[in-house]
This record gives structure tokens, sequence and C-alpha cells, in this order.
């Protein structure tokens, strides 16, 4: 009885005296494991096996994910080797090509430098040409103008004695300027 009881006291059922005692109860054997009754024994194999299934499975699941996962990488890895080797074959040819086009671009400018010179010296010997033309017809002259000046003599009752004078100077300087130029035009050529 409890004194909080808002009910106030109350009291307990009192059981009726039987007039037979209760049997004891019999006494159960203790259960031996291998003796166990059989549908426990199968559901503790079934939970077995299913607990081993699931392992399996879970384990099976990233060996197979690893399995495609490497074939893929050992694909890739075989292809991207099959790439590098066809670069590097045709970097090797491109290299050789550019070897090629620099050994031609080097005898290219050694022949603008040959032709160079000689357009130069074409030039130069054009020039040489043109100068000792020059100073060839310049002596031509000169012999022409002392041929007149030695028929001027032969004949110098018709002329008066200076301009026969004259003419001699005359054709002095112009025959002495000429042999200047000749001498320059060795000096500098040989």
């Amino acid at each position: 009885m409890t004194e909080d009881d808002p009910r106030g006291p109350q009291q307990e059922p009192v059981a009726a005296p039987t007039a037979e005692p209760a049997p004891a109860p019999e006494p159960v054997p203790a259960e031996d494991p291998t003796t166990a009754p059989a549908p426990a024994r199968r559901r503790g194999l079934a939970i077995a096996l299913a607990l081993s299934l699931i392992a399996v499975v879970a384990l099976a699941v990233p060996l197979a994910m690893l399995a495609t996962a490497r074939s893929t990488w050992e694909d890739q890895n075989a292809e991207l080797r099959a790439h590098v080797e066809s670069l590097t074959d045709e970097v090797s040819a491109q290299n050789a090509r550019i070897a090629e086009l620099e050994q031609t671009e080097a005898q290219l400018a050694t022949l603008k430098e040959e032709y160079s010179s000689a357009v130069n010296q074409g030039a130069q010997g054009t020039e040489l040409v043109e100068e000792l033309e020059d100073v060839a017809d310049a002596y031509q002259k000169c012999v022409e103008a002392q041929q007149e000046h030695f028929d001027v003599l032969r004949n110098s009752e018709l002329y008066v004695q200076s301009s026969i004078d004259d003419s001699e100077q005359s054709i002095v300087a112009f025959c002495d300027e000429v042999a200047a130029a000749y001498r320059d035009f060795r000096g500098k050529h040989g």
C-alpha cells in the first residue's frame, strides 16, 4: 500500500487456499548445443550464410571494379604509349627536316654571298671596262690630235706660229692628262 494514493488505503487481495498443492515442475534437461532444436540451427546457418553471401558480394563488387579499372587503365596506357611513340617518330622526322632546312638555309646564304660578290665584281668589272674604254678613247683622241698636229707642222706655212704653239701645248696637256688617268687606273686596279 502506498500513502500517496488518493483513493485511500486499499487491501491487497488474498489468494484462496487450495486443497491441492501445485505440482512441482518437471525438470527441463539442459540444452546441449549439439542437440539443439533443428529450426534454431537452421536459422543460425541461414543467417551465417546470408552474412557470408553479403561479405562475398561486398568483396566481389570492389574486386570487379578494380579489375575493370585496371583493364581500362592498361588499355589507356597502351594507347598513350602508342600515341607517344607516334609523336616521338613525328618529332624525330620534323627535327630531321628542320636540320635539312637549316643546312639548305646555310647553303642559300652562301650562294647569296657568292652571287652578291659576283654581281659586285661584275659591276666593278663593268666599271673597270668602262673606265679603261674611256682611257683608251682618250689615248685614241690624243693620237689623232698628234696626227693633226704633225699635218700642221708639215704644212706650217699655212698656219700662224702662235696657233701652232697653242695647238701643240693643248695636245701635250691633253695627252699628259690621259697618261695620268691611265697611271691612276693602274694604281687602283693593278
